[in-house]
Order: structure tokens, then C-alpha cells, then sequence
């Protein structure tokens, strides 16, 4: 895993190269003191004049000297002192940025410039010669042609600075949310590491959470009441993970963020564009409204590609900054692609009316020919093919392929967007926000590769050479439907801890760079520091999980086992504080179990690790004094299967309670002669009354006398058990956890029923929920 030592280095990198690469250098916002210079470089910039430079843009400008004396007399006529010294100096730049040619000086033409002379050179209104005409001697502005290339020049300007400022507020809006989640996570933990022990005299010494619940702060009341109302609940109850019309509905305080950007960048993509008549770009009104609107969103669009890329990161430093799970920052990811995309559209759509309202129609196909023109239209179509594959509906139905699918087309989207915007310098749009880009997803891929190899590789000292111990093994039990893999870490001294999930490769396949995401169900060691068994269970269903059942029944039937060589890459996610609780129900759907039975395995390990505390006064590493299990599935082989292993200590232990209920029939089929149900818990005094289902049969197996567990009928009353465990704690000290991990529905209605039993006066529930938001 890596550690917290690493992280730290990790996050600093990551942080360098945003401020490296960070678009605050992208663009020159402008001094409004060049507008005076520059409005002249507008005006006679759209003139021929004949000489040795004919037929040079810029060499006609910055030293034709019919061109040059223009310039500067119409300078001296009509600009202040300061605006003078800006205005010849951004000109100078000007011209050697794009003429890679100096503005010529004005001591060259020093007998042309004096005040007598200015006033003897003809003064041309707009109207007395015609744009691209020949033009062969000096000549000033009237003021009423100066006035409207300044305020032409003004509104460019304008607009320029906008967009630059319109884009940082958009960052500022990021920077605001994440700097509120990092303070709330410290607060957090803070308050975690205070609750996450209990002393062993704690009834003694007033500590006891029997006793009743004092009255509340203004702090914990405010977070009591913004939990109950805001993060727990779902936007639109009960949906959740279940989708509503085939879309996965958010929390209300992401939806509240989600819908926030919406309207910040919708408003700002908008707002403060105008025209008017006269504008020496485009005369047409229309045309500067098109031209300054797709401006806008095409460099919002861009501003969004970075936020893209941080937000999708396996490795994204703001997941253990703020503590959010990588699903809510997916649930960014994907908003911040829709709107990027949307404003891409704007762009293209905004540039065709640009077009056809400025009167360059006949441009607007003969420009396909160029390659910047066309693969920017290209790069949209690009884009909402990505964004339209992203929806639930295709990506539970690519899934094997999304990824692969999802990956090409991204590739695509930055080279053709490289080539859209590389007529530009490479500090104005590539460098800032899409080599950025790249440069945050190698770096990701980077810490990916870290992890590998920590994790599968172990250095050997003899020899000094690298080698692989990673060693797995695959089972398949047809009876329960089940496979188990086993995996063998090189590195033995990987600190497993609930929560955490790793991708497997299996990389001797044709797809062997295909990885999928797996919860560690459960771990142990071989003795004296042994080998590490990181174990994973699942279901077979489509995809490779299918294949590995087929590879397994290949080589010994319906039940059987294989070698397989298999590689990890984690572990990611991260342990919710349950041991901060006194009372925990973890509520587990068919192969959910795999998400919640690694908590029953730190509360074994945080008791055991408290017992030496206990006998001395000292402090004991978990406050948790009873947990309830819950779990149905539709098969009895599967439950037996992890009951009779794994599960067989944690059944015997006073401070747990298990209930396993088969789903799919209607008597139990499973007696025992000690069988424990989640009926009348006393959450209070840590225990719970056992009873068996009235109708448990024998078991098949003839082992039914060595259980200390019933399978009963139908599915359990989880919400009823909700609701019982909240009131018994009610009034006291006592705190609740809930956690799930199984079905959306399941997963949904008791994320609804936790949310209506939370206090608003006392932080005495939580949920929490263990899912894999992709």
C-alpha cells in the first residue's frame, strides 16, 4: 500500500506540476494603456503599402516608412504620454513576436515627426480610402475613425480578459469546494482520533455510552442537521445507486455541487459579450456576438480538460485530502466532460455563425482544407461520442471494453485538440491545459506502475536482482456459484484493512492489460510472518470472471482449482471509522459480503490488540461493543462456504451477532444448535438474544450440530433492524454505524431510512456504503 510517507512526496509532485503547468501564464490579460498603440496597428494594418516589404504583412507595418510615420503621428496625435511609451512598446513586441522583425524606431524618421511636420501630413477619414487599397504616403486618422479603432480595440480587449477571468472563477469554484472538504476531512479525523478509542474503566470513570446524551453543541448540532438533510440523503429518494431513467442519482450535497458548476459555467459562457456598430473587425453585430461567444467556450472548454483528468485518477491526491470516496469524485469527473463538451459544441456552433453573420460563407467549407480547421470539428464529434458512451446504459453493457474504448477515444480527443490550437504559441492553449492533461494522466500511470511493483515485486538481496513472488490461486465452487481467488503478494508487508480494493490483472491473457476492480474479502498470514493471502470472492457472471470460471471447470470440473499467474495494483479506497461506534449493523447482499466482513476482521484485531490495555486501565482501540451482521443471498452453498470458513471464529464471539438468510425460498433448509438473529438486540448492553428460525430444518451435510449459525427463509427485515437499533441508542451517548454493501434497491431503501432516524440535535447515526462508483 502506499503509505502515508509517500503520499506526502506524492501529493507534493502532483501539486508542482499544477503550478507548473497551470494556465496563470496562458494568456496576457493586457494593459489598457497599449489600446492607444494597438488601435493604430489596427487600422493601418489593413492597407497595402508598396516598397521593398510589399506583400509582408508585418513588413509593411513595422517598417514600410510610409506605414511606420503613419503610425507614429497618428500615435503622437492622439495618445498620452504613458500610453505613448506602452503603446510604441507593445508594438515593438508585436512585431518581433510575429515579424520576427523591431518595429522600426521613430529617431529614423525623427525630420518626419516633429509637430510641424504631423500637421502637414493629410488627415483621411474611414470613409476616404478603402480597406487593402495602395497606399503610397502618410497619413493620420480623423478622431472619429481613432475613436472607433480604440473602442474596437477596448472591446477585444474586454473580451479577452473576460474569458481569462470567467475561466479562473471556474478554478476558484474547484479550488472553494476542495478547500472545504480538506478542512471538514481534518476536522474529521480529528474527531475520529479522539472517538477511536474508549478506556477499559470508561463505566468508572463517566464514559459510558449508556449514559444519557447530554445536550449538544451548536457545531455538532449544525453537522447533525447538514448530514441528515444534505449528505446522506439522495436527491431524489430513494434513488441512489438505482438508476432513474437509466442515470445514477447523486447525493444532495454532490447534487448541490454538480448543479452549482452547471449554472457557474452555463452563466459564465454567456454573460458580458456585446457588440456594436462600427467595430472595425466585424461590422455586423452579430458576427462579434458569435465570434466573442465562441471565443468564451472555447477556452472554458479547455480550462475544463485538467479538472477532467484530476478528477478521474486512480491516484487523485484530493481523494485522501478530503476523505471523498472515488465515486463522487467520478460523479465530477463526469459532469466536468459533459459541460466541456457542451461548451466544445457552443464553440463549433458558435464559429459557423461567426462565419455566415461576417460574411466569410465561402471560407467556411474551402477551410476543411486546412488541418487545424477541420480536426477541430473532428475533436467535437470526438467528444460527444465520449461523453455519449459514458452514460450507465452503454457502459454497463461495453463494460469489458468501456475502459479500452473510453481510453483510445481521450487519446484521440487531445491529439486532434493538439492540432486544433498549435497554430497558436504553446504557452496560450496546448501547454497549459492539454499537456497539462497529459502530463496529470502519465503521472497517474506513473503511480499505478509504483503500486504494481510494491505490491507484486519483492527484491532479493542475493544477487540483487528483482524478482516476481506474486503467486495466485483460482478455486470455482459450482454448488455456490462462487470464485475465489487467493492471491500471494511479493510483498508480505502490505498492511490489509477493510475498504480497501485492488485491480487484478491476469497478464498472460491475449487482454492482459484489461484490469478489474475486486474488494479484499478477506486476508491472513502464514505463521511466524509468512506469506500474506489477500482473498477476493465473487460472482461469475459476463466478462472475465466468466472466463476464469471456465478456465477452473476446464481443468477439474465443478469444482476445481487452478494456477494462474495474477497481478495486483492497489490497494485504493480507504477504511471507514466503524470502530468509532458502539453499536455497528453491516448489512451484506449476496457477494457484498466481501465489502463488510473485513470489518468483523479489524474489530477482532483492534479487540485483540486492546486486551493487554483492558487488564492494565489503559485505552482499548475501539469503542465498538456489539456488531450485527446481516446477509442474504440465494444461495446456501455460498453462505456455508464462507460460515464454515472464514466466518467460523467471528460466529462464536459474545460482541457479534449473525443472521444469514436465504433470499430465494421459503423454509430454511439449515439448523444449528446455536443460531443468532438480528431480532431483539439490545444494542446497549452489547448483546443480543439468540433464537433459531421456528422453521430450520436439518441440514444436509449432517454437520448441522457444529454450526453456530441458522440460514432462515426469505429476505431479512433490514429496515425494521434500522429503525430498532436507532432507538435504542436514542437518549444515550451511544453512537450507530450502518453499513452496506449489496444491491442497489437494498443499498438504497436503507440509505433512506438512516437518513429519516438521524437526530438532528446529536451526530448518533451514520451510513456508510461500500460501492464501486465507475
Amino acid at each position: 500500500m502506499i503509505s502515508s510517507y509517500t503520499r506526502l512526496p506524492a501529493a507534493a509532485l502532483l501539486a508542482q506540476l499544477l503550478l507548473q503547468l497551470a494556465p496563470a501564464a496562458a494568456f496576457d490579460l493586457g494593459d489598457p494603456r497599449i489600446n492607444c498603440g494597438q488601435a493604430m496597428l489596427d487600422i493601418y494594418g489593413d492597407f497595402e503599402w508598396p516598397g521593398d516589404y510589399y506583400g509582408s504583412y508585418y513588413g509593411q507595418v513595422c517598417q514600410e516608412p510610409n506605414a511606420v510615420v503613419s503610425i507614429y503621428a497618428s500615435v503622437y496625435t492622439y495618445c498620452s504620454e504613458e500610453e505613448i511609451d506602452f503603446g510604441i512598446k507593445s508594438l515593438d513586441e508585436y512585431c518581433e513576436k510575429y515579424g520576427e522583425m523591431p518595429l522600426a524606431p521613430a529617431s529614423q524618421f525623427a525630420a518626419n515627426l516633429t509637430k510641424e511636420a504631423i500637421a502637414q501630413i493629410r488627415v483621411l477619414n474611414q470613409d476616404d480610402v478603402v480597406e487593402e487599397s495602395n497606399v503610397t504616403a502618410p497619413f493620420v486618422v480623423a478622431p472619429a475613425w481613432f475613436k472607433l479603432s480604440y473602442r474596437t480595440e477596448v472591446a477585444w480587449q474586454y473580451e479577452e480578459r473576460t474569458h481569462v477571468h470567467y475561466l479562473y472563477a471556474g478554478y476558484g469554484f474547484w479550488a472553494i469546494i476542495i478547500l472545504f472538504g480538506v478542512v471538514q476531512n481534518i476536522v474529521r479525523k480529528i474527531v475520529e482520533k479522539r472517538r477511536g478509542y474508549v478506556y477499559s474503566d470508561a463505566e468508572a470513570t463517566g464514559r459510558s455510552p449508556t449514559k444519557p446524551a447530554g445536550k449538544a453543541n451548536l457545531f455538532v448540532r449544525f453537522v447533525s442537521f447538514v448530514r441528515k438533510h444534505f449528505t446522506t440523503p439522495s436527491a431524489m429518494p430513494p434513488f441512489h445507486q438505482t438508476r432513474f431513467l437509466g442515470c445514477s442519482i447523486p447525493t444532495r450535497a454532490e447534487t448541490f455541487v454538480v448543479i452549482s458548476y452547471w449554472i457557474i459555467s452555463i452563466i459564465l459562457g454567456g454573460v458580458n459579450i456585446h457588440g456594436f456598430k462600427g467595430n472595425l473587425y466585424w461590422k455586423q453585430v452579430p458576427a462579434q456576438i458569435w465570434r466573442y461567444l465562441a471565443d468564451r467556450t472555447g477556452i472554458m472548454s479547455y480550462g475544463n480538460f485538467p479538472l477532467m483528468w484530476v478528477f478521474s485518477g486512480r491516484n487523485n491526491v484530493f481523494l485522501w485530502m478530503t476523505g471523498w470516496s472515488f465515486g463522487t469524485f467520478n460523479i465530477f469527473h463526469r459532469h466536468v466532460a459533459r459541460i466541456a463538451t457542451l461548451q466544445g459544441i457552443i464553440h463549433s456552433v458558435g464559429y459557423t455563425g461567426y462565419y455566415f453573420t461576417a460574411g466569410y460563407g465561402e471560407y467556411y467549407r474551402t477551410n476543411f482544407a486546412d488541418l487545424w480547421y477541420a480536426i477541430g470539428f473532428a475533436a467535437t464529434v470526438v467528444m460527444s461520442f465520449i461523453v455519449l458512451l459514458s452514460f450507465s446504459y452503454f457502459r454497463s453493457r461495453l463494460y469489458e471494453n468501456f475502459l479500452l474504448v473510453h481510453i483510445v477515444l481521450s487519446v484521440l480527443l487531445l491529439v486532434f485538440l493538439y492540432y486544433h490550437t498549435n497554430i497558436f504559441d504553446l504557452d496560450e492553449y496546448n501547454q497549459p491545459f492539454l499537456i497539462s492533461a497529459a502530463a496529470l494522466w502519465g503521472f497517474d500511470r506513473f503511480l499505478r506502475l509504483v503500486r504494481q511493483a510494491y505490491v507484486n515485486l519483492h527484491v532479493h538481496r542475493s544477487g540483487l536482482k528483482l524478482k516476481s513472488t506474486a503467486k495466485a490461486t483460482v478455486s470455482y465452487k459450482a454448488a455456490g456459484n462462487m470464485i475465489t481467488i487467493d492471491v500471494v503478494p511479493g510483498n508480505n508487508k502490505i498492511f490489509a484493512a477493510p475498504g480497501q480494493h485492488y485491480y487484478l490483472y491476469q497478464p498472460l491473457r491475449l487482454l492482459g492489460w484489461e484490469n478489474h476492480p475486486f474488494t479484499l474479502g478477506h486476508w491472513s498470514q502464514d505463521a511466524d510472518g509468512g506469506d500474506l493471502h489477500l482473498q477476493f470472492w465473487a460472482r461469475p457472471y459476463d466478462g472475465w470472471t466468466k472466463k476464469l470460471m471456465n478456465e477452473c471447470i476446464s481443468k477439474g470440473g465443478e469444482t476445481a482449482t487452478i494456477q494462474t499467474p495474477i497481478l495486483l495494483e492497489g490497494p485504493y479506497g480507504k477504511s471507514e471509522p466503524t470502530h468509532t461506534f458502539e453499536e455497528v449493523l453491516l448489512v451484506a447482499g449476496g457477494s457484498g459480503i466481501a465489502g463488510v466482513f473485513p470489518y468483523l476482521l479489524d474489530h477482532v484485531r483492534r479487540t485483540e490488540q486492546g486486551a493487554a490495555a483492558a487488564a492494565t486501565g489503559g485505552r482499548i482501540p475501539t469503542r465498538t461493543r456489539h456488531i450485527t451482521l446481516m446477509w442474504s443471498d440465494r444461495s446456501d452453498d455460498y453462505m456455508r462456504h464462507i460460515a464454515d470458513g472464514p466466518l467460523a471464529h467471528i460466529l462464536k464471539r459474545s460482541d457479534v451477532t449473525v443472521s444469514l438468510y436465504n433470499s430465494t425460498r421459503a423454509i430454511s433448509d439449515v439448523g444449528s444448535s446455536a443460531s443468532s438473529s438480528s431480532d431483539n438486540v439490545d444494542s446497549t448492553s452489547g448483546s443480543a438474544e439468540k433464537t433459531v428460525d421456528e422453521k430450520a430444518v436439518s441440514s444436509p451435510t449432517g454437520k448441522s450440530s457444529d454450526r453456530e449459525y441458522a440460514i432462515h427463509a426469505g429476505r431479512p427485515d433490514v429496515l425494521a433492524a434500522v429503525r430498532r437499533l436507532a432507538q435504542s441508542i436514542k437518549g444515550t451517548e451511544a453512537r450507530l454505524a450502518v453499513m452496506v454493501c449489496g444491491p442497489t434497491v437494498l443499498a438504497d431503501n436503507v440509505r433512506v431510512v438512516v437518513a429519516e432516524n438521524m437526530e438532528t440535535d446529536r451526530d448518533s447515526i451514520e451510513y456508510f456504503e461500500e460501492s464501486f462508483g465507475w
